[in-house]
C-alpha cells in the first residue's frame, strides 16, 4: 500500500507543476494591469506612467517571467501568497476562512450521500417490492434532472421560511450548512443510488457470489462483503467527482445561501479583478484536487486490492 501511494504521489508532481504554471500565467494574461489595480486600491485615482512603473517594480512585474515565476514559487513555499488588492488581507487568510465553510459543506454533503445512497441502492438491488423500487428509481431520475438552484429556492421557501427548520441564509453555525449540503447532495445521491443498484444486480450473477451462496454463507455476509463492497468502486468515483465539484466552487448554492465559501470568494474576486486571490484559489483548488485523487485511489485499493499497481 505504501509503495502504491508513493508512486501515485510522484506521478502527481507534473500535475502540481502544471497547476502552479496555470496560476502564474493567469496574472500575466490578465486584461488589466495588476499595478494599475493596486494603485487604484491605494486611492490613486489617476496614476501617472511613472507611478505605474514604480508599482510594477515594487510588485516585481518588470522582471523576466522566469524570474517572476521562481520568486512566486519561493513565496508560495514560505507561505506568502500575496495580499488581496481589495481587502488588503493576506490571501492565505482569506482562503483558509473560505475553506472552513466549503470543506465542512463538502463533508456534510458527502455524509448525506453515503448514508442515504449506498443503503438505498443496495435495497433497490435486493428488494422484491417492485412498486417501491420503481418509485425510488423515478425519484432518482428527478433528482438528477431538477436544477440545484431551483431546489435551493424551493427548499428555502418551504423548510426555512415557512417551517423554520433551517436558517434562510448566512453562516453562523453548523445548522446553516445542513440545507445547502442536502441540496448539493441530492443529484449525487440520485446518481449513486442507481449506479449502486445496477452494479449489485450485475454482481449477483457473478461466479464468486454464486459460490458464496453455494457455501451457505449468511445473506448479510454475501450482500455486504461480496456485493456492496465490490459495487462501491463505481460509486466512489461519482462521490469523488461530487467532492471535487463542490471544492471547485459551488458558486450558485453558496450565493443563494450567502455562505462565505470558495464559491463566493471566487465570484467576488472575479468581479473585482482581485488577481492574487484568483491565483491563490486556482492553486489551492488544484492541490486539494490532487489530494482527493490520492484518497480515492487509496479507497480503490482498499475495496479491490487487485487494482494496486495496475494488477487485476
Amino acid at each position: 500500500m505504501g509503495r502504491y501511494i508513493g508512486t501515485k504521489m510522484i506521478l502527481m508532481i507534473p500535475t502540481l507543476i502544471g497547476i502552479t504554471l496555470m496560476a502564474f500565467i493567469l496574472l500575466n494574461i490578465a486584461p488589466s494591469d495588476p499595478a494599475l489595480i493596486a494603485l487604484t486600491m491605494d486611492g490613486v485615482s489617476a496614476p501617472s506612467l511613472q507611478e505605474i512603473e514604480n508599482k510594477r517594480h515594487e510588485l516585481g512585474l518588470d522582471l523576466p517571467l522566469i524570474v517572476q515565476y521562481k520568486n512566486w514559487i519561493y513565496s508560495i513555499l514560505v507561505g506568502d501568497w500575496g495580499v488581496s488588492y481589495i481587502t488588503r488581507k493576506s490571501v492565505v487568510e482569506m482562503l483558509l476562512t473560505a475553506a472552513k465553510v466549503t470543506v465542512l459543506l463538502s463533508l456534510v454533503s458527502i455524509v448525506f450521500t453515503v448514508v442515504i445512497a449506498i443503503p438505498v441502492g443496495a435495497f433497490m438491488a435486493q428488494s422484491r417490492f417492485r412498486g417501491i423500487t420503481k418509485l425510488l428509481d423515478a425519484l432518482s431520475i428527478i433528482g438528477t434532472s431538477v436544477p440545484s438552484f431551483w431546489l435551493a429556492i424551493i427548499s428555502i421557501h418551504i423548510f426555512a421560511e415557512n417551517l423554520g427548520l433551517f436558517p434562510t441564509s448566512g453562516y453562523g453555525s453548523f445548522r446553516h450548512l445542513l440545507l445547502p449540503a442536502i441540496i448539493l447532495a441530492i443529484p449525487t445521491i440520485a446518481s449513486v443510488m442507481r449506479v449502486q443498484r445496477d452494479a449489485m444486480v450485475k454482481i449477483q450473477e457473478s461466479n464468486y457470489v454464486l459460490l458464496a451462496k453455494a457455501k451457505g454463507l449468511p445473506e448479510w455476509v454475501i450482500v455486504y462483503k461480496y456485493m456492496i463492497q465490490n459495487a462501491l468502486v463505481t460509486s466512489v468515483t461519482i462521490i469523488g467527482n461530487h467532492l471535487r465539484s463542490i471544492l471547485g466552487g459551488a458558486i450558485i448554492i453558496e450565493t443563494i445561501f450567502s455562505l462565505p465559501g470558495f464559491g463566493m470568494l471566487l465570484l467576488q474576486a472575479i468581479q473585482m479583478r482581485d488577481y492574487p486571490v484568483i491565483q491563490g484559489y486556482v492553486l489551492i483548488i488544484g492541490i486539494m484536487t490532487i489530494v482527493i485523487n490520492i484518497i480515492i485511489d487509496i479507497i480503490y485499493v482498499w475495496l479491490q486490492p487487485s487494482i494496486r499497481l495496475g494488477r487485476g
